[in-house]
């Protein structure tokens, strides 16, 4: 059907549903003219209108709903699909049947959706809703449920998406009506989740609360993003589709009261449409009523293209600056409105500043009485010759100046005058004190903080700001008496315009410290103020004005104040750590703090930013030769790129040793020192000592407790230890929600816990991405990683970790000739020196075992065991190995295996 065919349905339906049935045969007789086409599916309209429940929430429109959906088509309850196990029926719509579905696989509970049959049974359509939706699956954002799985089983289409607890908004709205601050960070949410998607040239087309979900804790989640669309480059190309699809499978996305007008009209989409249907919702979290909704899906659309809402009435408890929001959001003209989601999101997180601002204005104004004094005041009213002027001063602002201007005017109330400033003094202060033991209270709560770079009001002095910043981080970090962000996490917001309390809360933390930096010749000013997140309240603020040489007695003052704000209860150690100076040195101090980030970003240990890194800290040290946390970051630095970018240069392993010695001998208490010697203790150069390697972690974690959780959870990975790796990268995440380092970490666990799906979504992996290889033998998709394989060789000819690979997927394919001839060119190319080396040396035990040549396999097992790779979790469920599992040679193996990791697990176990 084209598009002027629908039309005239659309209008024909519009008229006909509001006739009464009686009248409806006689009308369309009549409309239609004998073209029985269009009066069918006018018909067809008709039904769907009068079966569905609620036939705005529907997003189909052409269709019988019990058509789309499929009649006695629920799956079981307790049988499986695929290799999920239904749990329970969550729903139905027109776009397919969604259940509770535990993933046998993985034990994890997911939401599974099945597309409608008529989908499925549509090639064309089925193909493009799957493809969408895998473009869909690759959005990664806090506020998206995500999307794990995209496939076909038992003729059914399906995807598979994160299981998010909570209600929807929309149950939130019909149960209370939002505070302002509630809506707004909720809108925030959305709007940052919306603009990541459409960042992406993904929108989502039905965006309304019934897609929204909002957990215990306030954060909410977009669903059903495994429907949205990509937006086609081509315009023309896009219009195309969009008819195609209609006609197909007859379907709108969308829901009526939400549907911006271009949708409605059925035209092409693209993000500006979401960004209508986000206003529509941001109204009624606003306002508690759907600006569009009418008794009539008629009467619904008619009103999304035409009606106009009376902003300033229907939104009057919302700030003017938020009614402007609202009203760009919804204007008819896409023109007109917001044309990006990330403009909107600007806009309302100034008019979240701009009201919390306001919030802390008003609670600082004086009041005109407390209510205690005023109750007093009526209870006990003064004699009649002074009650009259007396009740006119409690009725105003109480001051100083007014009471002595009174009493100078009014002698006969003077006495009076002063007992009500007498009582209002005692009111207010039993009111203070009560304001300070609850704060008190408060903070006693705060367990973490986030100390943003102080911002710098004169160009190019950004290292002042980072610097005061490093110093208190490091400095309350090693009192151990609290989580603080490190730098790596927050020096983002040096060069970002983002309000205090937002970081904190990107950041998750419970309290954040703010200011600003000035230099004038050799003056400095520096201003700094620690909120608590919750609130927004101000635990302290002040000012100092020194001399630049002096930058570090603010740094001592600063450190001691948050302590002391944040209650924090120091004996004398952990005082001397609070005030302990790393340098005096500024130059040096920017050098260092650039070295850090640096080492931070890197993906992995394959592929980190070294020059770049030993570049800094060189530099730092040249500055302050004394400079002891510098040394021992730039041992650090050499030791990982002796291992793992260098294994066959003994000259970065002696650098890296003469750095640690140095470190030690100007100052032993510095964790760093401990970290180094992990990673060269962990090398082919200590021969693997993993249980020496954890140690020194642990007492470098002793010195620092918010350092080396990643780094840990890379050594318990190889000695197969995997929850204890998982809890440390919880801690990781915790202390620095931003590390690449950690993000790679879990990379790791997921790759030897043998997690396809996991990594495959972290990862992202793409056509150009060896791992594909990896992710399709782990699926026993053997054919699709073959003919990964042969692109990628064609296209990396010398890429290292290419040929184990291959010739793990000849002996998975039965080709064990072939398998083993690879292993002498394997071998050439992965020496022992090589810190892959024991990888490769399970990639050839499993081509043995998959022979079924035992003696071989435990012997390869044994080197790869020898050489760091201990993972005695993966040796137990590792399919490759299941044809050797009954032979001697592997049971004596794993016996060993067993007693060595059950002996980890004691000496390593947490404390209690």
């Amino acid at each position: 059907m084209n598009s002027e065919r629908w039309q005239k349905v659309k209008a024909l339906f519009d008229v006909v549903v509001e006739l009464a049935p009686s009248e409806r045969g006689k009308f369309l007789a009549k409309s239609c003219g004998g073209d029985d086409e269009v009066r069918r599916e006018v018909e067809n309209l008709l039904a769907s209108s009068e079966n569905a429940e609620s036939f705005m929430e529907q997003a189909a429109i052409g269709e019988v709903a019990a058509i789309l959906v499929g009649e006695n088509n629920d799956l079981p309850i307790g049988e499986r699909f695929n290799h999920y196990k239904i749990l329970s029926r969550l729903g139905a719509g027109g776009m397919g049947e969604v259940y509770l579905a535990e993933d046998t696989k993985l034990n994890r509970r997911v939401a599974l959706k099945l597309l409608p049959p008529n989908l499925s049974a549509d090639k064309n359509a089925n193909r493009r809703l799957l493809r969408e939706a895998q473009s869909a699956a690759a959005l990664d954002h806090p506020h998206i449920c995500q999307i794990h799985e995209i496939g076909e089983a038992e003729m059914r289409a399906f995807i598979v998406m994160q299981f998010c607890e909570g209600e929807t908004l929309a149950e939130k709205l019909r149960q209370e009506n939002l505070s302002l601050p509630d809506a707004l960070d909720l809108a925030i949410q959305i709007a940052d989740a919306l603009a990541d998607a459409h960042s992406h040239h993904v929108i989502h087309r039905d965006i309304k609360p019934e897609n929204i979900i909002v957990n215990h804790r306030g954060q909410a989640k977009i669903l059903d993003f495994g429907l949205a669309k990509i937006v086609a480059e081509n315009q023309a190309e896009g219009e195309a589709e969009t008819a195609q699809l209609l006609t197909a499978a007859n379907l709108i996305i969308g829901t009526p009261p939400y549907m911006s007008p271009e949708q409605a009209k059925g035209k092409p989409l693209d993000a500006r449409s979401d960004i209508f249907s986000f206003g529509a919702m941001l109204y009624e979290m606003l306002s508690g009523k759907q600006v569009f909704k009418r008794e009539s899906h008629a009467e619904t659309v008619s009103a999304v293209l035409n009606y106009e809402p009376p902003f300033a009435k229907s939104l009057a408890d919302a700030p003017p600056e938020l009614q402007r929001i609202v009203r760009k959001t919804l204007a008819k003209d896409k023109e007109e409105r917001y044309q990006t989601a990330k403009d909107l999101l600007i806009d309302l997180k100034e008019a979240r500043q701009e009201s919390e601002f306001q919030n802390k204005l008003d609670r600082s104004s004086a009041p005109a009485l407390s209510e205690p004094t005023a109750a007093a005041i009526n209870q006990n009213p003064p004699a009649a010759a002074g009650g009259s002027d007396t009740m006119k001063i409690a009725q105003k602002t109480l001051s100083a100046e007014y009471v002595v201007s009174e009493i100078k005017n009014h002698k006969l109330t003077a006495i009076a005058a002063l007992l009500v400033l007498t009582f209002g003094s005692a009111a207010l202060y039993y009111f203070t004190r009560g304001s300070v033991s609850n704060q008190t209270a408060n903070s006693a709560a705060i367990n973490s903080l986030a100390v943003l770079p102080l911002k710098s009001l004169d160009a190019g002095e950004n290292y002042l700001g980072l610097g005061i910043a490093d110093a208190v981080i490091r400095r309350i970090n090693q009192t151990g008496k609290l989580i603080v962000r490190p730098t790596s996490a927050v020096r983002r917001y040096l060069n970002e315009d983002t309000d205090a309390l937002t970081a904190a809360k990107q950041l998750n933390a419970d309290a954040v410290l703010e200011g600003s930096v000035q230099r004038a010749d050799d003056r400095l000013r520096v201003s700094v103020n620690l909120l608590r997140t919750g609130d927004g309240v101000s635990l302290w603020a002040d000012n100092f004005d020194m001399r630049m040489t002096d930058i570090f007695t603010i740094q001592d003052t600063v450190a001691q104040q948050v302590a002391s704000r944040l209650r924090m209860q120091l004996d004398s150690s952990e005082q001397a750590r609070l005030m302990k100076r790393s340098t005096s040195n500024p130059v040096a101090y920017e050098f260092y703090l650039k070295g850090v980030y640096s080492f931070d970003q890197r993906v992995s240990f394959g592929k980190p930013q070294m020059e770049a890194t030993i570049g800094f800290f060189k530099q730092a040290i040249e500055a302050d030769p004394n400079f002891a946390l510098a040394h021992a970051q730039l041992a650090y630095v050499n030791a990982v790129k002796a291992v793992f970018n260098e294994p066959t240069e003994t000259v970065w392993t002696e650098r890296a040793k003469e750095e640690i010695n140095r470190a030690q001998t100007l100052d032993p208490q510095i964790a760093e020192i401990h970290l180094a010697r992990s990673v060269l203790l962990f090398s082919q150069y200590e021969e693997y000592q993993g249980e020496a390697a954890v140690r020194e972690v642990r007492l470098a974690q002793q010195l620092n407790p918010n350092v080396g959780h990643g780094e840990l959870a890379y050594l318990y990975n190889h000695l197969g230890l995997e929850d204890f790796a998982a809890r440390e990268l919880q801690s990781a995440f915790e202390i620095d929600p931003t590390s690449e380092f950690a993000k790679a970490m879990t990379l790791l666990m997921y790759e030897v816990g043998e997690k396809y799906d996991e990594y495959a979504a972290q990862r992202k992996l793409s056509a150009d991405d060896y791992m594909e290889i990896w992710y399709f033998r782990g699926k026993n998709r053997l054919d699709e990683a073959q003919q990964a394989i042969n692109k990628f060789s064609g296209e990396n000819p010398d890429n290292l970790y290419l040929p184990p690979k291959k010739a793990l997927l000849s002996a998975l394919k039965g080709d064990f000739r072939a398998a083993e001839a690879e292993i002498p060119a394997i071998l050439g190319r992965h020496p022992v020196k090589d810190p892959s080396y024991h990888h490769t040396a399970y990639d050839i035990a499993c081509i043995f075992a998959l022979e079924g040549k035992s003696v071989e396999a435990v012997k390869w097992l044994r080197e790869a065991n020898a050489t760091g790779f201990q993972p005695y979790p993966l040796f137990e469920r590792d399919a490759f190995l299941n044809h050797i599992r009954q032979t001697p040679e592997f049971i004596q193996f794993m016996a060993e295996m067993k007693a060595q990791n059950e002996r980890y697990r004691r000496e390593f176990a947490p404390t209690p």
